[in-house]
C-alpha cells in the first residue's frame, strides 16, 4: 500500500510539472525607491462590525516580509461629517466598530492617517454602492489537460453566479476563505526521552486540527458592457484530492463585494500584476497606484488602497465528493529504528515518538505524525464547525 501511495504521489507531481512546464513565472521588477514605502490597506463594508485598516512598510519582493507600523493615528470619515477613530489592536492593525446606521448605500468614506513621523496620509472618498446578494456557488468536476495527452488532472472547480438588478452595482469582487479539518496519523502513545513511556489511554490532544486561509487569487467581474446585470458561471478557485482539504470536511466562506468603477479598475490592475506571483493576499501589495496621498510630503508615494464595499456572504461545506479521488501525504514519516538503536538519540532529539504495527514491528515517528499543528493548523475548533 505504501508503494502504491508513492506511485500515485509521483504521478500527481509529474502531472503538475507537465501542466505548468510552459508557464513563464512573473517576476515583477520593483525599483529601490518602492521599498520601505508606507502601505495603507483597508475598507469599510456594509455590514455592522469591526472595520479594519492595516499600516505597514513595503519590502523587496525577493525577500517579502510584513513590516507593521505601530503608533499611527487613524480615523475613518464619511461624507456626512461622522468620524470614527481606529485604535491599534495589534502591531499595524487598527480597528473600529461602526454601527449599521452609519453604513448606508450611497454614502462615501475615506481614511486619514497620521504616522509616528507626523506625515498625514489621506485616501480619496469611495462610495458604498448598492449591491446584489450573493447567488449560487457551485462546483463542477473537471479533467484538465496537461502537456501529455494521456494525462489529465481531475479537480473540483468552483463557480459563482451573479444576478443583480439595474439599480445594483455593475462591478464585483469575490473573496474566499477556506477552512478544513485534518488529523494526525497517530495519537501520542509511546515515546522515549532516555526512558521508555507508554501513554494510557493514548493522548489525542494534538490529533485534530483546522486550517483557515484566504484564497490568494483575485476574482472579478463587471457587467457594465452587458445588457443585463447578470453574469453566470464566473470561475472561482479550484481544489483537487492531493491535499488534506477533502480528507474529512472542507468549508468555504464566499464573500461578494460590490465596488465602484474606480475600485474595480484598481483590483483589475492588482489581478494582472499578481497573476502567477502569489495573488492578492501575499505579505504586501505590488507598487500599483492607489487612491492615497501624502499631504505632508506630496512627493512621497503611498502604496495600497482604501475603499467601500457592500458585502454578502455564504458558507458552504463539502465532503465525500463523488468522482474525485482523495489521495494525499499526511506529512508523517515512519522509519525503522536505526542500526545505532536508541543510543543514537540524544537530548536534542527528545522526545522520540514511536509505535508498533499490527505485526509487532517498531517504527519511529516524525513529530508531524503526532502533532497536527506542525502541518500549519490550529487546535481551536471554529465556532461554525459542525459537531
Amino acid at each position: 500500500m505504501v508503494i502504491i501511495h508513492w506511485i500515485r504521489h509521483i504521478k500527481t507531481i509529474a502531472a503538475l510539472l507537465l501542466l505548468f512546464a510552459c508557464i513563464k513565472p512573473f517576476n515583477p521588477e520593483i525599483e529601490s525607491r518602492q521599498v520601505n514605502q508606507l502601505v495603507v490597506s483597508g475598507k469599510v463594508t456594509s455590514t455592522e462590525g469591526w472595520q479594519e485598516v492595516n499600516i505597514s512598510m513595503s519590502s523587496p519582493v525577493e525577500n517579502a516580509v510584513y513590516n507593521p507600523v505601530s503608533g499611527c493615528l487613524i480615523n475613518i470619515h464619511d461624507d456626512k461629517g461622522n468620524i470614527f477613530a481606529l485604535p491599534e489592536v495589534k502591531a499595524g492593525s487598527y480597528q473600529a466598530w461602526i454601527g449599521q446606521e452609519y453604513l448606508v448605500a450611497g454614502r462615501a468614506y475615506m481614511v486619514a492617517v497620521v504616522t509616528p513621523d507626523g506625515d498625514r496620509i489621506e485616501s480619496a472618498y469611495d462610495t458604498l454602492t448598492r449591491g446584489a446578494s450573493i447567488d449560487s456557488v457551485y462546483y463542477i468536476i473537471e479533467d484538465v489537460p496537461t502537456n501529455d495527452p494521456d494525462i489529465f488532472l481531475r479537480r473540483m472547480q468552483f463557480y459563482v453566479d451573479l444576478n443583480a438588478t439595474e439599480s445594483d452595482s455593475r462591478n464585483y469582487k469575490w473573496e474566499i476563505k477556506e477552512t478544513w479539518e485534518y488529523q494526525s496519523a497517530h495519537p501520542l502513545e509511546y515515546y522515549y526521552d532516555g526512558t521508555f513511556h507508554e501513554v494510557m489511554p493514548p493522548d489525542y490532544s494534538k490529533f485534530v486540527c483546522w486550517t483557515n486561509i484566504m484564497v490568494k487569487d483575485v476574482f472579478l467581474v463587471s457587467t457594465k458592457n452587458r445588457s443585463a446585470n447578470v453574469a453566470l458561471k464566473n470561475p472561482l478557485h479550484f481544489i483537487d484530492g492531493s491535499t488534506s482539504r477533502l480528507g474529512i470536511l472542507y468549508s468555504i466562506l464566499v464573500t461578494q463585494h460590490s465596488l465602484t468603477e474606480s475600485t474595480f479598475n484598481y483590483f483589475e490592475v492588482v489581478k494582472a500584476n499578481s497573476a502567477g506571483f502569489g495573488g492578492l493576499y501575499e505579505k504586501q501589495p505590488f507598487s500599483i497606484n492607489g487612491n492615497l496621498v501624502n499631504l505632508t510630503h506630496p512627493g512621497k508615494e503611498v502604496l495600497g488602497y482604501f475603499y467601500a464595499a457592500t458585502t454578502s456572504s455564504k458558507r458552504y461545506f463539502y465532503k465525500d465528493i463523488e468522482g474525485l479521488e482523495v489521495d494525499f501525504w499526511n506529512s508523517c514519516n515512519e522509519d525503522p529504528l536505526p542500526l545505532t538503536g536508541w543510543e543514537g538519540y540524544k537530548g536534542k532529539n527528545y522526545p522520540v515518538y514511536y509505535y508498533y504495527t499490527y505485526e509487532g514491528a517498531l517504527l519511529i515517528l516524525s513529530d508531524q505524525c503526532i502533532d497536527c499543528q506542525l502541518r500549519g493548523g490550529t487546535l481551536i475548533k471554529p465556532d461554525f464547525w459542525p459537531q
